[in-house]
């Protein structure tokens, strides 16, 4: 995988006991990137579980086991820093810890800074601080209530969450349903035993998957890769593959009465169609022309034509096959909203697309996906993204598949889209207060 102007080359590296090893070689950065995913299905049983553990692992290490310990050997290293992450892509729980630091070229000394953080990472994820052969009481108890707080504080950003409940309703009984920090009840239940036996296993059985990103040299990589020999493993198994085909018998319709002033209007489709699939890149137009930014038909239409709506966008969700249309409207202009962002579909449908929608759709697409190229955590995620969806295409090329999408292929790719469920976040009196504003 390469793209000569910017210079950037993505190989694989190594692979063994279930973990794949790739090399993001660019020397645009001054920065190195270590990226350690650990990836799960979307399991009820297990999510919060692991979405709590990695957070307790991030406290400290054997070597270094207080916050400001860790604090400080980080600023030993020239302010490296590390983190933790879960998120999901499609029906699988990604979990992340990653170290970013200095390139050894730009320290001084001899100090061998890769060496040295690479070494602290694996430390972390590793060797965690214990007491009686579980993690500390304090950790637990801190980040246990961490957990809880981010599964409420859900309900806060309410496009976000009108969102995600939709998503869930679409997906009710299926795994994506499940957030990927759990609910309240499953995170509540957590014990120190239980999380001892779920990192264990997790670390052990999952899939693995390590970038190195930035201009480092074949020794350096060869011996931070040599570090995890050590690594006790039963891994066999591959990314779990999301269901994407579903019939829709019929569409649900869900109100959430919630104390707010502006409803938030959700109207989830199934695509049918398969991250790796080619129909991926005509899908990938169609929502940019639907819901893609202000060129958008919905914004265009829904927006700036009627003034039914404070925001209008569309999203897909790329593993699940998933497309979501979501405004922020007065309660009372349901309705109205709902045909408007119908007739849009129709319009594409029927072929109603111009020369300048096509064009701009592209235009923004390759503009977003080229501005990764300017960020280590953009291309670390296209790359993981690309191996989930089993494609093998670099940006370059991703690109050059996309450009290629005629108005024709677009219309085709809308007949597969089958509206599934339409949810709304309403006010407790299902009535608008009239506040709010269009810039909200």
């Amino acid at each position: 995988m390469r793209n000569s102007k910017n210079r950037v080359a993505v190989s694989k590296l190594h692979e063994k006991n279930g973990i794949s090893f790739y090399a993001v070689q660019s020397d645009k950065f001054k920065t190195i990137q270590l990226d350690i995913f650990l990836i799960h299905p979307l399991q009820k049983e297990a999510v919060s579980e692991n979405a709590l553990f990695p957070y307790v692992l991030r406290r400290g290490c054997s070597r270094y086991a207080t916050q400001l310990e860790l604090a400080l050997r980080l600023e030993e290293l020239y302010g490296a820093g590390i983190s933790a992450a879960v998120h999901k892509k499609g029906e699988n729980q990604i979990i992340h810890l990653n170290s970013g630091f200095v390139a050894d070229q730009f320290t001084s000394g001899n100090t061998n800074l890769f060496d040295e953080a690479g070494s602290l990472l694996l430390e972390v994820l590793t060797r965690p601080v214990l007491e009686e052969g579980l993690f500390r009481r304090d950790y637990f108890d801190q980040e246990k209530t961490n957990l809880i707080q981010r599964i409420q504080s859900r309900v806060n950003d309410k496009m976000h969450y009108a969102l995600r409940r939709c998503l869930e309703e679409m997906c009710a009984g299926e795994p994506y349903a499940i957030y990927e920090d759990g609910d309240e009840e499953g995170a509540g239940t957590i014990t120190l035993e239980g999380l001892m036996a779920r990192y264990r296993k997790t670390l052990a059985e999952s899939p693995m998957v390590v970038f190195i990103s930035g201009n480092v040299n074949d020794k350096d990589t060869g011996r931070f890769i040599d570090k995890f020999s050590g690594l006790e493993r039963d891994c066999n198994k591959s990314f779990y593959k999301s269901q994407v085909t579903k019939d829709v018998a019929k569409v649900r319709r869900i109100e959430e009465p919630m104390d707010v002033s502006q409803g938030q209007l959700c109207l989830g489709f199934r695509t049918q169609v398969e991250a790796g699939s080619p129909d991926y890149f005509p899908l990938a137009i169609y929502n940019s022309i639907l819901g893609g930014g202000v060129q958008s038909k919905l914004f265009q239409n829904v927006r700036e034509k009627e003034s039914l709506a404070y925001y209008i966008f569309s999203r897909l969700e790329k593993f699940k096959g998933l497309l979501v249309a979501c405004g922020g409207i007065d309660i009372k202009n349901k309705e109205k909203a709902e045909k408007i962002i119908l007739e849009q579909m129709e319009a594409i449908r029927h072929g109603n697309i111009s020369d300048l929608e096509i064009e701009a759709a592209k235009k923004s697409i390759e503009t977003g996906t080229k501005s990764m190229q300017d960020s280590q955590g953009g291309m670390i995620d296209f790359y993981l993204s690309q191996l989930l969806a089993g494609d093998d295409d670099d940006i370059e090329s991703f690109l050059d598949k996309l450009m290629k999408v005629e108005k024709e292929d677009v219309v085709r790719i809308s007949e597969k889209i089958t509206p599934d469920t339409v949810y709304f976040l309403t006010s407790l009196s299902g009535e608008s207060t009239g506040e709010g504003s269009r810039n909200e």
